[in-house]
């Protein structure tokens, strides 16, 4: 049964004076003082009182235990019984003071625990309701985006009316993009990223994706090149997730770099502390660049910088978040370096052979 704090206090009352009353008629002896404390454990011990509260109660516990011990002629007015009577007071006051430490403590952590089960059941019907939304609005954004791909090639539209479907072009590109960014966010968060491992021609991998890029980066009259030290290499990867990264790398560096610039892929071997082969994939960039202050949470999902797009293409803040999950999924390792006003390099390196 639950004690409520005004019940607690009435009882601890009458338990002081029960106790002052039998020790007036018996002599507990050395006992005397571990009952008093006890009243004192069973005031305190509780989230509800407040801390002053239980200081007052081990002042008012010291006058009845006073009182017992004087009618009973235990002590006299003497130093021996100031001495007692102080360390009564501290011994008390201690007593509350870790009684109360001890019970705070013990709910601040099972706050925090009952907080950080409440979150985690929070996201993850978020993410599920995230996903859901995401799943349902990219297919007729796709469908939008099919359509509009078709009608600009037709020769036949007007110059007019060329230039207004290529806007619901970039428009339903630049939503696409978004929504399967949050798609694929959600998944990693909510742990139901299926890997694919195979192995495969991973230069030829590069290669095929600069090609699917070399459109994007044309529209801005930027060009992409391709540099390895690495001739042919077969490497387990999983390839869908993979064209994730190199696309939101690759998108990135095109989207922060001017026209007339070049962004150069660099693949080579590296090497880790550990011994641990990897092939390093490098995208350069002349853009920008990136300050500082912002280099900490590049990585973050939803966290942006400052930094305008120089075609006025969207952003998200979620490309780098996913680029870092998924080259995590494959056991790889993920950096950058950047100067504000000397573009970009960031870079992904996986494994050879994939851990089991």
């Amino acid at each position: 049964m639950l004690i409520t704090s005004k019940n607690r206090i009435i009882l601890s009352i009458l338990m002081l004076i029960i106790l002052s009353i039998i020790n007036y008629y018996v002599q507990f002896g050395d006992i005397n003082g571990l009952l008093f404390i006890a009243v004192i454990i069973f005031f305190s011990y509780q989230d509800d009182v407040k801390f002053s509260g239980a200081i007052l109660f081990c002042a008012l516990t010291n006058i009845f235990w006073e009182y017992g011990d004087l009618a009973n002629h235990k002590f006299t007015n003497d130093i021996a019984a100031l001495i007692t009577s102080s360390f009564r007071i501290i011994i008390s006051i201690l007593t509350s003071i870790g009684t109360h430490t001890f019970y705070l403590e013990k709910i601040q952590k099972e706050t925090i625990l009952k907080q950080k089960a409440e979150l985690e059941k929070t996201n993850l019907e978020l993410n599920k309701f995230i996903a859901m939304a995401a799943h349902d609005i990219r297919n007729p954004v796709a469908s939008i985006k099919m359509i509009s791909d078709f009608l600009v090639e037709d020769e036949y539209l007007t110059k007019e009316s060329k230039e207004w479907v290529e806007i619901i072009q970039v428009s339903a590109s630049n939503s696409l993009l978004i929504l399967n960014n949050t798609l694929n966010i959600s998944q990693i968060r909510s742990g139901k990223v299926e890997m694919n491992f195979l192995k495969e021609d991973y230069i030829q991998f590069v290669k095929d994706n600069l090609l699917i890029n070399n459109h994007l980066a044309t529209t801005k009259k930027q060009t992409i090149l391709f540099q390895s030290n690495v001739p042919t290499l077969e490497v387990e990867f999983d390839k869908s997730r993979l064209v994730q990264v190199m696309n939101n790398l690759i998108n990135n560096a095109i989207k922060y770099s001017p026209e007339d610039s070049h962004i150069v892929i660099y693949v080579d071997y590296k090497e880790d502390d550990t011994n641990g082969k990897y092939v390093k994939t490098l995208v350069k960039d002349e853009g920008m660049g990136i300050d500082e202050e912002y280099h900490d949470i590049l990585y973050h999902a939803f966290s942006t910088t400052p930094n305008r797009p120089t075609n006025n293409e969207s952003k998200s803040g979620l490309g780098l978040a996913i680029v870092k999950k998924i080259v995590e999924l494959h056991h790889g390792k993920v950096g950058f370096n950047s100067v504000k006003g000397s573009g970009s390099e960031f870079y992904f390196c996986i494994p050879i052979s994939q851990i089991s």
